[in-house]
């Protein structure tokens, strides 16, 4: 049941990305510990509900630019807060 549950809120989370932006998605703990992918996940999804913010219907290109920058600089800030390490890959 509990598989069932993470499976769905993985797919939930997979269709729910900020658009325009690509998330990084290599992670490694900041205290070198191994990472648990069902707490990564966990505290990913957590991250991305947290930078989601209603984008407003009048805006330019450069500006939408700025917001996905933003945005993506907030999710890493937000993993960063968890213990996690970007991967450069």
């Amino acid at each position: 049941m509990r598989v069932l549950l993470l499976i769905s809120i993985l797919m939930l989370g997979a269709c729910t990305g900020p658009p325009g932006a690509t998330l990084p998605t290599a992670w490694a703990r900041a205290d070198g510990q191994p990472v648990n992918s069902g707490l990564l996940d966990i505290d990913s999804l957590d991250c991305k509900d947290g930078i989601q913010k209603p984008e407003g219907a009048a805006g330019s290109k450069a500006n939408k630019a700025d917001n996905s920058r933003a945005m993506v600089d907030d999710f890493v800030g937000c993993m960063r807060g968890r213990g996690y390490v970007q991967i450069k890959s």
